[in-house]
């Protein structure tokens, strides 16, 4: 018998060459399973990235369907680390049967994309949405506290971002952008933690776990490492938010903050009620880099889809796995879980 040749699926990166989608290409590369495609608007930067992982590049603009067909040819699972303005895009992945898979975090978009579900069954294509730290781990840790609970009725999520951490000046203005006027809060991100002061913010995975979850009240609240830098931010977010000129100032300013550190924890705790009475689960997760543990997340979803695909349709991530099936990544990665009821 002759030599057989395992033919490995492709995987497409769209902002493969950007911060996150490059750690999604290394992860995929290092598992030695797929076929890994870079992909982006920008072919010069795409090429370079995939040079240096030994893999392939192409150009392709989720704005421009003339690039789409082409860039698609022999790729089974497209991971879409870029923001886009209308769904035009996903509808074409869906037609072709594709899984498509989405990391970002505009909850309009969700929603639009929703609308795709029957389309998607239709054509035998799948949407796995709110893929990553927030959303993303946040909905799977508000869905086992939930499953400790015979009804939950509210969930408080807390994330907790290092200014030591890498953020662009464009996830800084959408961070400044999205917080909510309410007051500080205190929130524990573990046992023998101090309190850090957190105000609630506009995060997808509040809106996406009223739908998903059936909680009728879901908050995020954000906090950053540094609890002095965090109360004077929030005191001066009511000035940020009417300028824009000083919301750019701010967000070049923090581009250049390096201190404390890459320090990345959540902390999710559901109430509601167990035997007739009330009661509450709580959960918590602490790793490093915001933008590393997404990644690892994006790339162990397409090994779990590979592995046990999904049917047809339009999911987010609580909808079709759960925090347990990230265990082994997650602590692989230097990420501990810690849980109690």
């Amino acid at each position: 018998m002759g030599d057989q040749t395992t033919i490995r699926p492709g995987v497409m990166i769209v902002g493969g060459y950007g911060h996150v989608g490059g750690q999604i290409a290394r992860r995929l590369m290092t598992a030695g399973r797929y076929q890994v495609c870079i992909a982006g608007r920008d072919e010069k930067k795409a090429n370079a990235m995939a040079n240096r992982l030994g893999c392939k590049a192409t150009q392709l603009d989720v704005r421009d369907p003339q690039t789409w067909s082409k860039a698609l040819a022999a790729i089974e699972t497209v991971i879409v680390c870029v923001d886009q303005t209308d769904t035009g895009f996903v509808e074409h992945v869906l037609k072709r049967g594709l899984l498509y898979i989405d990391i970002t975090a505009d909850d309009r978009f969700f929603r639009d994309v929703e609308q795709l579900a029957q389309l998607a069954r239709a054509s035998g294509g799948t949407a796995l949405l709110s893929v990553g730290l927030a959303p993303g781990l946040t909905n799977l840790l508000v869905k086992a506290c939930a499953n400790k609970l015979d009804d939950a009725t509210e969930a408080r999520i807390g994330i907790l971002l290092g200014l030591g951490d890498t953020h662009g000046p464009a996830a800084i203005d959408w961070t400044l952008q999205n917080f909510k006027r309410a007051p500080i809060e205190e929130l524990h991100f573990g046992k023998n933690d101090h309190p850090q002061p957190a105000m609630e913010f506009n995060f997808a995975d509040q809106h996406v776990l009223r739908r998903t979850r059936g909680i009728g009240k879901v908050r995020t609240l954000l906090t950053f490492d540094s609890a002095t830098l965090s109360r004077i931010l929030f005191r001066l977010l009511p000035l940020v938010t009417k300028s824009a000129f000083l919301r750019r100032l701010v967000s070049k300013s923090m581009m250049h903050i390096r201190l404390d550190s890459d320090r990345t924890a959540l902390s999710v705790v559901v109430t509601g009620s167990r035997d007739s009475r009330q009661a509450k689960a709580t959960m918590s997760l602490k790793g490093r880099e915001e933008a590393a543990i997404t990644a690892l997340v994006a790339a162990n979803t397409v090994r779990l889809l590979t592995d046990t695909p999904i049917a047809p349709g339009v999911w987010h991530i609580d909808q079709v796995t759960s925090i347990e099936h990230y265990s082994n990544c997650l602590a692989a990665g230097g990420v501990t879980l810690s849980g109690a009821a």
